[in-house]
């Protein structure tokens, strides 16, 4: 069971990680998580001096770390760049789409035929109803979708 210091502890390290695009303060973030998750039911210490505390060892493990291997540019063996990504906001908003318990499953059924490329007249006659029934259709799920993916962000 995790204590409500540790609790408290973990989720303001979460937030700063959710803030932060620093690949360094993301790597101390997740060891000082992982040194409040090794003792997660103690309450001695209160939140704040826990988290910053594990902050603390989180720097003197990367300190050491980056004092045993030495660092090495990448430049000189690849000039080639990688390419990011491009299409994970859309996996991430379909995996939203997949799970959320609060969409209907008939807009949950609609939007993710709308994902894979059909469109309000292919939707429109498989289901037998008129064109603007099913944009009409389409408007209010993607309506509350939109309002459900802002408060899923707003509360993470």
């Amino acid at each position: 069971m995790i204590s409500h210091p540790v609790e408290a502890a973990i989720v303001a390290l979460q937030r700063n990680a959710l803030a932060t695009f620093d690949v360094y303060q993301l790597d101390r973030i997740d060891r000082a998580l992982d040194e409040l998750l090794r003792n997660p039911s103690s309450e001695a210490t209160p939140a704040e001096y826990r988290a910053r505390s594990a902050m603390g060892h989180a720097y003197e493990v990367l300190k050491r770390r980056k004092a045993i291997t030495p660092l090495v540019s990448l430049e000189g063996a690849h000039t080639e760049r990688g390419i990011g990504d491009r299409e994970y906001p859309v996996v991430e908003i379909l995996e939203w789409l997949r799970v959320e318990p609060r969409i209907s499953q008939e807009q949950r059924t609609l939007l993710m035929a709308l994902a894979r490329g059909e469109d309000a007249d292919s939707l429109a006659h498989r289901e037998g109803l008129p064109v603007a029934r099913m944009r009409e259709r389409i408007s209010r799920a993607r309506k509350a979708a939109r309002q459900l993916w802002k408060a899923s962000v707003l509360a993470a």
